[in-house]
Parts: C-alpha cells; sequence; structure tokens
C-alpha cells in the first residue's frame, strides 16, 4: 500500500512538472580570483522550466546568509509557459569566506524532489602579504646604532 502511495505521488508531481529543465544552472558574473574587502556580485540562472525553478546559494558548503540574496527574479519564455529564474549574491569578501585560501560558490536548482542539480564555482583568495621576520632577519638587517660604533671603536 505504501508502494502504491508513492508511486501515485510521484506521478502527480511528473504531471505537474510539465516541462524540467534540460541543462543545469549558470553562473555568471564572477571573478577568479578575490581579496578581502572586495564584493562579490554572481547571478545564477535556472534552465527554462514549468514549473519555475527554485535556486538557493551556498558559500562554502552552507547555505547563504538571506542579506546577501538578490531576488529570485523570473523571466517567461514564450508560449509555452516556461520559465527562468535569476538568484543573484552579494557579499562582501571577509577572512571567514575562505578555507584554505580557497571560497566555493554553489548554486544549487530543484523543483520539487524530481529535480536537483548544481553549478559551483571555485575562487581563489589574494591575502594580504605580511613579511614575518625571523630572529635571523631581525639580526642581519637591523643592527643597531650602538652595534655599529662598536665595530669601529679604536684601542689607545
Amino acid at each position: 500500500m505504501a508502494e502504491s502511495y508513492f508511486s501515485d505521488r510521484f506521478e502527480m508531481i511528473t504531471k505537474l512538472c510539465r516541462s524540467l529543465p534540460e541543462e543545469g544552472p549558470k553562473i555568471s558574473g564572477g571573478k577568479p580570483r578575490y581579496s578581502i574587502g572586495d564584493t562579490v556580485n554572481l547571478n545564477c540562472t535556472s534552465g527554462s522550466s514549468n514549473p519555475p525553478t527554485e535556486l538557493d546559494w551556498f558559500i562554502n558548503g552552507e547555505k547563504a546568509d538571506s542579506a546577501f540574496l538578490r531576488g529570485p527574479h523570473t523571466i517567461f519564455i514564450g508560449d509555452e509557459d516556461l520559465q527562468k529564474t535569476i538568484l543573484g549574491l552579494q557579499f562582501r569578501v571577509s577572512a571567514k569566506h575562505f578555507r584554505d585560501g580557497n571560497m566555493k560558490l554553489k548554486c544549487l536548482a530543484s523543483i520539487s524532489t524530481i529535480y536537483w542539480k548544481t553549478n559551483e564555482e571555485s575562487v581563489k583568495g589574494d591575502k594580504p602579504l605580511i613579511k614575518v621576520m625571523s630572529s635571523q632577519d631581525t639580526f642581519l638587517s637591523n643592527k643597531s646604532r650602538a652595534d655599529r660604533v662598536q665595530g669601529h671603536t679604536s684601542h689607545w
């Protein structure tokens, strides 16, 4: 009996979904590298479908803060009642957005439980260069005035 219920439910959902996207979501607007303080401004666009595709953004595997999202916006395509969904992602990059110098930005497109596709971009972070001096660097490059005076002292 449970098997019949799930089979009937799947058939109903399939009929409601008149047209599934032929392609996965597309990410646009990104850069190959980001630095702390840069603004990420991306769009995720679904393939054409009916009903419309739901989109979600993830940053390093965690769902993006809703304050970072722009949209969703729906565009109607042709006479077949097909729709594309666009969801923007915009945020200022901070150190917490990098894991081992990389940031992964993923868009998930879904329709109910029958369609799930993702697209992921991995971007590198530009880290600010901070010179860390070792004790040897300090000794060789920063002789004090007293060291130079001692080196030139003459004896009577």
